[in-house]
């Protein structure tokens, strides 16, 4: 056989021997790949910090400061609601208080939970059938539909309110947790008893003259029950309301 054959067969034999090979290797699993790219990053050689300017120094100094006030004030937050807050109080217990506080905080000091109520005699004509009062030993009264007031400035006009009274008042609504501006009107006309209005102001400014200003604390069901204007679901309504003109 002569060398040039030989050397024709040895190397088909090669590239054949190759062909096997190759096809018959495996591809990398998704694991071995991480691997390998893992090891890669860390033999990588790890970048060298940046320098910082002072100004840069100066500025991450007042960020963590401000960072660790922060903080601060957050705990001292959570110690003063845990102190406040009775132990053993529940979620209804809680809600219940605050409510109460936020009452005593609108109507003024000198407002308390109703408790030894004394019955006052009351015009029920001109009043209407659901504006029975009962009055604390602070002063603050109690109407029909659980509607508290305080008559911050009694009036000395000589018209009182009744219904069918034509009134034009000024008011300012407010509610919520933090007692937010919802409404308020300079100038606002109706007629008492005519379904115009909510039924807590219905009730609520009866017995009012001509300069008079009075805080109400209207519940849902004297006010727009479940729906949300703005106090949060089921939420109680502050109005302070002044007088202007009845006839």
């Amino acid at each position: 056989m002569s060398e040039v054959v030989k050397a024709t067969i040895c190397t088909a034999a090669a590239g054949e021997t190759q062909r096997f090979t190759t096809n018959s290797s495996r591809p990398k699993s998704k694991a071995e790949l991480r691997a390998e790219k893992k090891a890669a990053k860390k033999a990588a050689p790890k970048p060298k910090p940046k320098s910082l300017t002072p100004e840069e120094i100066s500025k991450e100094k007042i960020k963590e400061e401000k960072k660790e006030e922060k903080l601060r004030l957050k705990q001292e937050r959570r110690k003063e609601r845990e102190k406040d807050t009775p132990r053993g109080e529940n979620k209804g217990e809680k809600q219940k208080r605050q409510r109460e506080e936020h009452i005593q905080n609108f109507l003024g000091s000198g407002w308390e939970k109703p408790q030894g109520k004394k019955r006052r005699k009351i015009d029920r004509a001109s009043k209407g059938e659901d504006a029975e009062e009962d009055e604390t030993e602070s002063g603050f009264r109690t109407l029909g539909m659980g509607i508290t007031y305080n008559d911050v400035v009694v009036g000395k006009g000589p018209e009182i309110v009744q219904n069918n009274s034509l009134l034009t008042v000024r008011y300012k609504l407010t509610g919520g947790q933090y007692g937010v501006l919802i409404d308020s009107s300079k100038k606002f006309t109706f007629r008492v008893g005519k379904g115009e209005v909510i039924k807590g102001w219905e009730i609520g400014v009866l017995g009012m003259a001509v300069g008079g200003t009075r805080k109400l604390v209207i519940p849902p069901k004297a006010g727009y029950g479940k729906q949300d204007i703005g106090a949060g679901p089921g939420g109680l309504l502050f109005f302070d309301v002044s007088v202007l003109s009845c006839t």
